[in-house]
């Protein structure tokens, strides 16, 4: 198998801890602070990817650390803002805001770093987002306060993967994803000093077990993941995999909470995939077949 298949199958994974750990943060920030929450999440994310790469320590050096916090600024600021938003928004529509990324990333990749996107990546973006609307928006989408820190934590994760593309050939990510984990845990850990509602041992048992599985497979795994995907897949379709998200959270409801699926969500779910295959495949070469 090709290591960009191989990548390709983890990352879709990763969503499915993705779109199961929504419903985990939502709970688990209650009326309390997300800024501790966060602290937890990535301080647990990094322990677990040292305790797994302890050897890549000594490979830490201070382009290393520069590396880090540059991909780790983007990351914590489009965390932060959706986490505040998710206080006061609804999962569906958090989940299908956070997906604009999917958009802005070859818009921010042609505009910014002025580098080209292909016309069926363009395409493929289209009807992936289409199908998250059908997925995420059931009724009606009405923006509030919520939503509005959504939009800007979404600009937050796009820049986020197109920081990590520009050192994508780098010899070895691991050490970048080390430094990115205590850095983004330290700004969370700053942010909860200053939070007049911090509690640090809280002492509901749905809070710690949101902070294990955001922590561990939605934080430690997923991004341990894309870090090294992104050598070998572009930016533009790591993001289109990340559509894939609300597909397992709409599963997961229907398995744990019985929720109705509806042909609406089996649409959308269809318009994704196709999105995806899309922007895989070599149309010059079919046509010459």
């Amino acid at each position: 198998m090709q290591n960009k298949t191989l990548y390709l199958i983890l990352l879709i994974i990763g969503t499915a801890f993705w779109g199961i750990s929504f419903t985990f943060v939502k709970v688990s920030i209650g009326q309390g602070s997300p800024y501790v929450f966060l602290f937890y999440k990535f301080l647990t994310a990094g322990v677990i990817l040292v305790l797994v790469f302890y050897k890549h320590l000594k490979q830490i050096t201070l382009k290393t650390l520069k590396i880090g916090v540059l991909i780790s600024v983007p990351l914590l600021a489009g965390t932060i803002l959706q986490t505040i938003g998710l206080k006061s928004t609804s999962v569906s529509n958090s989940a299908f805001i956070t997906g604009f990324d999917v958009l802005l990333i070859p818009v921010l990749k042609f505009l910014v770093y002025r580098k080209k996107v292909a016309a069926k990546v363009w395409l493929a973006c289209a009807t992936a987002l289409a199908g998250l609307y059908l997925i995420a928006v059931q009724d009606s989408l009405s923006l509030n306060i919520g939503d509005l820190w959504t939009i800007a934590g979404a600009f937050g994760f796009a820049f986020y993967v197109l920081q990590v593309g520009r050192f994508s050939t780098e010899e070895n990510p691991i050490p970048a994803v080390l430094v990115l984990m205590f850095f983004c845990a330290a700004g969370c850990f700053v942010l909860a000093l200053t939070d007049t509602s911090s509690v640090w041992m809280p002492a509901e048992s749905d809070f710690w077990t949101g902070i294990l599985f955001a922590g561990i497979p939605a934080t430690a795994y997923m991004y341990a993941v894309q870090n090294i995907g992104q050598r070998y897949i572009a930016e533009e379709k790591i993001a289109l995999t990340y559509l894939c998200e609300p597909i397992f959270a709409t599963l997961a409801g229907f398995l744990i909470l019985n929720e109705t699926i509806t042909g609406r969500t089996a649409v959308g779910g269809l318009l994704i995939i196709s999105g995806m295959f899309l922007a895989e495949i070599n149309f010059k070469k079919q046509i010459k077949e």
